[in-house]
């Protein structure tokens, strides 16, 4: 239907007549919200968003619309991951783990440099290193799999 309709965003209602309100309401959901795009060729992506707290409409499907080309450049910008609890290729350093704790008391590369007694950029090549090693691309993403993985002590 989505193709049919010009590739526009399509605002589906459980209480519509047909086999999409019938499909939504054997599912669960009162509605759903969907778009994506469509480069032949290259990476697409879909966005659904089900059972909104409101019904969505015109003015939702837009703001879809203008939102879709960010969420697709975020989506194809995630770096690739081990699937959830694989652990990583080889454990932290004694040296990376520190890092990695007092990243998760919010300090910053100097602090860190200070209170290891290290130089900020040999903390700024742990923390590269330990990117690397759990297959993230930043400080939050770096402490989220470290407590997926239950790295971190507490």
């Amino acid at each position: 239907r989505w193709r049919e309709g010009g590739r526009a965003p399509l605002a589906l209602d459980a209480g519509a007549q047909g086999e999409h309100g019938q499909w939504l309401r054997a599912a669960g959901f009162d509605n759903l919200l969907v778009h994506g795009s469509s480069a032949a060729g290259a990476d697409a992506s879909v966005f659904a968003l089900f059972g909104l707290p409101m019904r969505p409409g015109a003015r939702h499907a837009y703001f879809l619309e203008l939102l879709l080309p960010c969420l697709h450049l975020a989506l194809a910008g995630l770096p690739a991951v081990p699937g959830p609890g694989l652990a990583p290729p080889r454990p932290l350093s004694r040296r990376e783990a520190q890092v990695v704790q007092w990243l998760r008391e919010g300090k910053s590369n100097a602090q860190i440099g200070a209170l290891l007694g290290i130089s900020t950029l040999t903390v700024k090549n742990h923390l590269q290193r330990i990117y690397k090693v759990l297959g993230v691309g930043n400080r939050a993403h770096a402490l989220a799999r470290c407590l997926e993985l239950r790295l971190l002590d507490g």
